[in-house]
């Protein structure tokens, strides 16, 4: 068609002659050289707009870095900023949580009784008025904070955590920092409505004297992230919509919602909420960490996980499950989690659970 167009000037030209040959009466008027070069040089025009692709303009990150935390591209100060560590209550009458959906990585795992607490590490919390319910310390827990070089923030302790609390940095609610940065509601009895605050955390970590940014060597978290979201797809993996880690006193599990490429997650018989905005609780990555474990003594209920030797996982994402071995790191050196052949595992960026199940109730994990 593009031949066609370019000889129409000179077929019309042709025509032309030949018919004021054959009639005198008849006028044509015919076209300049300059005209014709004119049509064919716009028609050609018209044809490169129509075949050139459009061009998106580059994605700039400006003043962003990516995040130690999430993998995610996030403000820089933020960043560069030291994280906090905050025990969140798990307990059913102390449901629902408060800004849990906003924590970039919670750690759940069992202590007396059996019963499940969290921590979620906050990178992103300035605009933050209510955190929680907050509740006390156990060691493990301790040295996860410990690992992304977060500032923990707890409201007590077990006497077998005051040995580890007294080496880090710490925000605790029954010491005399305790009303700077906790406040309690009258929604709840103690010690279930304990919550602290992003003006709080702050206000406390000021007053402590805390360094407030990571050192000039930190240069990446426990985790290692893909590029971008979505790139980690674990094809061979085993299928993962359903998963439960094996928890019995909550329940707990996760199902995975394909439209939003985010685990939803259920304890006690319902979905778990987030009262910042009524939102269900989520999170991408999940990471299954079997742990060898013993009380605290036979007189006490108070476990001792062994998060410092190594053992066997499961690493899930967009709906696929890939087994793992992991290794603890050396006092509050990081956790590393390997696939199968020995290679360190890259996580989708985004939002990360990890949890951490007694080996005696491995058999208890479900995926499916």
């Amino acid at each position: 068609m593009k031949m066609l167009r370019r000889m129409f000037p000179l077929c019309a030209l042709l025509g032309c002659l030949t018919l004021a040959a054959c009639s005198s009466e008849a006028t044509v008027e015919v076209p300049t050289q300059t005209q014709a070069a004119a049509e064919t040089e716009s028609q050609e025009e018209t044809q490169v707009l129509e075949t050139e692709p459009e061009t998106e303009p580059e994605e700039t990150h400006e003043g962003e870095k990516k995040s130690y935390l999430s993998g995610l591209w996030q403000d820089e100060d933020k960043v560069n900023r030291r994280p906090v560590a905050v025990m969140l209550n798990n307990l059913e009458k102390a449901l629902p949580q408060t800004s849990i959906n906003r924590a970039e990585i919670i750690y759940e795992a069992p202590v007396e009784g059996m019963i499940t607490r969290l921590m979620g590490i906050y990178e992103d919390y300035d605009d933050l008025d209510k955190i929680g319910s907050v509740r006390s310390a156990r060691t493990y827990f301790v040295f996860w904070s410990e690992q992304w070089d977060s500032i923990y923030a707890h409201y007590g302790q077990c006497d077998y955590a005051n040995i580890y609390l007294d080496q880090i940095d710490n925000l605790n609610g029954v010491l005399g920092i305790g009303n700077t940065v906790y406040y309690r509601t009258s929604d709840r009895k103690a010690p279930h409505n304990a919550y602290t605050s992003a003006e709080g955390l702050e206000a406390g970590i000021e007053q402590m004297g805390y360094r407030t940014d990571h050192e000039a060597d930190y240069d990446r978290g426990v985790f290692l992230f893909a590029d971008e979201p979505g790139d980690v797809t674990l094809e061979d993996g085993m299928n993962a919509e359903y998963v439960y880690p094996g928890y019995s006193q909550n329940d707990a599990y996760f199902e995975y919602d394909p439209e939003s490429g985010h685990y939803l997650r259920y304890e006690y018989g319902n979905a778990q909420i987030d009262d910042l905005d009524g939102e269900q609780v989520y999170t991408d990555n999940i990471i299954i960490q079997y742990c060898d474990w013993e009380y605290y003594y036979e007189t006490t209920p108070y476990l001792w996980i062994n998060i410092w030797s190594e053992g066997e996982g499961y690493y899930i994402t967009q709906g696929k499950a890939v087994p793992i071995t992991w290794e603890g790191g050396t006092e509050y050196e990081p956790t590393t989690y390997y696939d199968m052949d020995g290679n360190e595992i890259e996580l989708n960026p985004g939002k990360t659970w990890v949890c951490t199940v007694l080996l005696n109730n491995q058999d208890d994990t479900v995926i499916e």
